[in-house]
């Protein structure tokens, strides 16, 4: 097996909990990360709760569904980046 990486390796233990975040990078209708001014960075995108819709608010439960549709308008957002045209 070839080997991809040389040592030293680094890593974490990752565990599901009830811990909710907020915050990260704003992101536009079509998921495109922004600036504080308000302008997309060309081919950043972004979905899920980081830089959520609700902000400051804790939806309890709509997190899911925000990753969802998030994720989807972001994808859907890029693929039109790439190929002009091609719906989903």
């Amino acid at each position: 097996m070839r080997e991809l990486a040389c040592p030293p390796y680094y890593a974490i233990a990752v565990s599901p909990t009830l811990v909710n975040t907020q915050g990260g990078p704003r992101r536009n209708a079509l998921g495109e990360i922004i600036r504080p001014d308000g302008s997309p960075i060309s081919g950043l995108y972004g979905a899920g709760e980081m830089g959520s819709i609700w902000t400051r608010m804790y939806p309890s439960g709509g997190n899911v569904a925000e990753t969802i549709v998030s994720g989807r308008q972001a994808i859907t957002s890029a693929l039109a980046r790439l190929a002009p045209g091609v719906s989903s």
